[in-house]
């Protein structure tokens, strides 16, 4: 069953005929027994709107031992809604409170979503998750492209590129040092963490610094390098602030896309590709400079958001979704050391989403041979991201599409980022792949293969699970399996 069709189908009545639960009832059901670990659920808006909560809460309670629920509390992207592209707007689909808003372009009619009428999600939710034992933790997933619904007002929040060019969608999107995107988001914590009673709350961002973009060293589609970001007036104010040479920042991203458009055209570097791409960074180090800026600037918006957050409810978690990105690339991998993320976590969930991992490596080592990783075969290419990342037993180039990444993938991400935080309160929640959209041909997950995967990030030492990544993807029996998993080791 698609998405469109289940959500038309009113979608708590869906699952909850195949959980065997009658359709309709509205007074408590008995939950599972206790989990002991954490174990949530993300989920689009419009089951929350229309549902029979009790139903649907009663479901993966029984079905998966859920306690903890993460909606799209804030989204302009129509899939995290729930609904249709068409004509969407998106917005705050909880009750936006205009005195959190203040220093940023952001209208109240540019937060109203008038998909749902003026229903509050959050006030309606939280009361009825409480009887279930579930929490609610709003999921702040940045957008990855500028909405054309609030384009008048959103436009100069987003990054400038290295040509002075103003991005408008992935792998650009709102600058983490422009006051009026850090206003908004600060505004939009402290209004869910004072208004509402939330558990906790997580912030997500699916973006990676300019030189690995300009690189192509990503998941998603090979990015046009001459896309490299941000030079905008507080980034280029900030790096002043730190000594750096703006304008040889810039002369090194130009020298960078010549030579990856060379590349992608066919013409071999005289002394190799890593050697000429060696050679840029010893010529132009304000290059290498420029990307700790943005990696450290998105750090320190973090820092800004927990401290904003604990200001208000000390008690109230806070974490971060975390790029799946990251376990492909040995560069970003680099850049997003989760040591890093201690101070200003509660919790952190790595995107290790096992079966849909296959198909995106592919894409990964298709796009890293246009610059890095030039002077070796693609099949040569997988064998050192393997070598590099310590992934000892996964399939062949021509095999991973079909067949995904295993469950020892899931085990070895989830202890590197246990080992990560080691000696910390920060817990580990990996997420883990339940019908993540594939493309055609490509492996789907099973009762089974999602049972292993759970054990897997436990038996790597993860705390909790967050079964991704949208409960409305997903299928039943597959959800189950998870469920079987749990009680099979004795965590519900």
């Amino acid at each position: 069953m698609n998405r469109r069709k289940f959500i038309q189908l009113g979608i708590v009545g869906a699952s909850a005929a195949l959980a065997g639960v009658k359709p309709g009832r509205s007074e408590p059901v008995a939950a599972a027994s206790k989990s002991v670990a954490m174990v949530a659920m993300p989920i689009s808006i419009a089951p929350l709107a229309y549902g029979d909560l009790d139903v649907m809460f009663a479901d993966m309670r029984d079905r998966a031992g859920v306690n903890a629920l993460f909606p799209f509390m804030y989204s302009h992207e129509a899939h995290r809604a729930g609904v249709e592209a068409a004509g969407f707007h998106g917005g705050n689909y909880a009750q936006p409170h205009m005195r959190y808003y203040k220093d940023t372009p952001i209208t109240l009619a540019d937060m109203t979503p008038p998909e749902f009428g003026n229903v509050d999600i959050l006030a309606r939710v939280i009361p009825i998750a409480r009887k279930h034992g579930i929490r609610v933790f709003p999921f702040l997933l940045e957008d990855n492209s500028l909405p054309e619904a609030v384009k008048a007002d959103w436009a100069n929040l987003y990054e400038v590129d290295h040509h002075g060019r103003r991005t408008t969608g992935h792998p650009g999107g709102p600058c983490f040092n422009n006051p009026g995107y850090q206003n908004f988001t600060l505004g939009l914590v402290e209004d869910y963490a004072s208004s509402y009673d939330i558990g906790g709350l997580m912030w997500g961002s699916e973006r990676q610094s300019g030189l690995l973009n300009t690189l192509g060293l990503s998941q998603s589609n090979v990015a046009d390098p001459g896309r490299t970001t941000c030079f905008c007036e507080f980034c280029l104010k900030k790096g002043a602030g730190r000594g750096i040479d703006a304008e040889r920042a810039r002369h090194g991203y130009d020298e960078i896309e010549i030579f990856v458009r060379a590349n992608r055209s066919g013409q071999k570097p005289r002394d190799g590709y890593f050697s000429e791409f060696w050679r840029l960074l010893m010529k132009y180090p304000e290059v290498l400079a420029w990307e700790n800026l943005w990696v450290t600037s998105r750090h320190e918006f973090q820092t800004a958001i927990y401290r904003k957050v604990k200001s208000v409810n000390p008690l109230i978690q806070v974490g971060w979704h975390v790029w799946q990105n990251v376990s492909f690339s040995p560069f970003q991998r680099a850049e997003e050391n989760l040591s890093d993320l201690v101070t200003f976590s509660d919790f952190i969930r790595p995107a290790v989403y096992n079966n849909v991992a296959g198909g995106r490596f592919v894409g990964y080592v298709k796009g890293s041979r246009s610059a890095v990783y030039g002077d070796l075969t693609p099949e040569a290419t997988l064998d050192a991201l393997y070598h590099q990342l310590n992934y000892t037993n996964e399939a062949p180039l021509d095999k991973l599409a079909v067949t995904g990444f295993s469950a020892d993938y899931v085990q070895s991400e989830t202890r590197r980022s246990v080992e990560a935080v080691t000696g910390s309160r920060v817990q580990i929640w990996p997420g883990l792949d339940i019908d993540v959209p594939v493309e055609k041909g490509e492996s789907h997950c099973t009762p089974e293969s999602v049972g292993r995967a759970v054990k897997a990030a436990f038996a790597g030492g993860a705390k909790g699970i967050i079964l991704s990544r949208n409960y409305t993807e997903m299928k039943a029996e597959n959800l189950s399996g998870a469920g079987a998993a749990l009680r099979e080791l004795g965590l519900i």
